[in-house]
């Protein structure tokens, strides 16, 4: 899948030396050096032939192994080459490439979105999620998903995929998601939270987003709660309300909560106006939250529903 599809190239030139670089796509980049339009170099030093390639599944893995490989000598670099006649280069790039090494946490996650991918289930959710570019959904099911989170809260790297923001795909992002609910310390949590959530651009991730910690410290979280409906941003906003709608309308309930998800709009300043799209999801988020309220908290949430004209609860 394109997606995944990055990869270190390495040309022989007619004069025998060598040429490394990083694509998508080998074989239309070959096609380039060979009519002369892929590179200064190469077109000097016609003609040119494909000696190996080696595939990886992000493009920051791809161009560190392209740094590393042309930092070698060219009895290294022959080295490694003999080898990847027999074994993958990539492979071979990973045992003795100097500094190279495992996967890192982001090459990781890709290579698992990569073996997980369903293009039916792709084409079915980019219909749901459409201020999403479904160029950039993978189409990866939830219990994938929820694996590849748990194998990647237990690397030792885990930090540097969540510390990648904001993320090219949008399977990615659940991943990240999944991946912040499973962390148990509470302040960490809050600073994983307060990372992510500007870069949350999509109902479905801003839903997924767990929240079991934030009931650890049930009157802080409040105290975030009212930031987060106030940072003028659609899907904190509504991840803010989502909190209010799972860990306080039980025993924890309290009716100012109910004016709170009431009043909290998003900004309508001449400058930045709101777009039609964050008002709905702030709107959709508001209705679910006083559903529920209707249910666990009827004799008061009821007259919230009944309001009209500039009161009412849509906009």
């Amino acid at each position: 899948m394109a997606l995944f599809e990055h990869y270190l190239y390495v040309l022989e030139c007619g004069d025998g030396s060598l040429y490394t670089g990083y694509t998508t796509d080998v074989d239309a980049r070959v096609a380039a050096h060979q009519a002369g339009t892929g590179a200064k170099y190469t077109k000097s030093h016609a003609p040119v032939r494909l000696l190996a390639r080696a595939r990886f599944y992000s493009k920051e893995r791809a161009m560190s192994a392209e740094a590393r490989f042309k930092q070698l000598d060219r009895a290294e670099k022959d080295t490694l080459l003999v080898r990847a006649a027999k074994v993958p280069l990539e492979d071979v790039l990973r045992e003795e490439l100097p500094g190279f090494g495992e996967d890192t946490a982001r090459e990781f996650v890709r290579r698992n979105l990569a073996e997980n991918v369903d293009l039916g289930y792709r084409d079915f959710h980019a219909r749901l999620v459409p201020t999403v570019d479904k160029k950039t959904i993978a189409g990866v099911r939830t219990p994938a998903l929820r694996k590849i989170a748990k194998e990647l809260a237990r690397r030792e790297d885990a930090g540097e995929f969540l510390r990648t923001l904001p993320h090219r795909l949008f399977d990615e992002s659940q991943v990240h998601a999944f991946a912040i609910g499973l962390e148990r310390d509470y302040d960490t949590a809050i600073g994983l939270y307060d990372a992510f959530l500007p870069f949350v651009d999509n109902w479905a991730t801003c839903d997924q987003l767990p929240v079991k910690v934030l009931a650890k410290r049930p009157d802080e979280t409040l105290a975030h709660v009212e930031r987060w409906l106030a940072s003028g941003h659609c899907y904190t906003i509504r991840f803010a309300m989502g909190v209010l709608m799972r860990l306080y309308l039980g025993e924890l309930f309290e009716e100012r909560f109910l004016e709170m998800v009431a009043q909290t709009r998003m900004p309508a300043g001449a400058d930045a106006p709101a777009s039609e799209d964050d008002i709905y999801y702030v709107d959709m988020m508001r209705a679910w939250y006083f559903a529920e309220a209707l249910a666990k908290q009827e004799a008061v949430a009821l007259p919230y529903l009944e309001r009209q004209g500039s009161e009412a609860l849509l906009d």
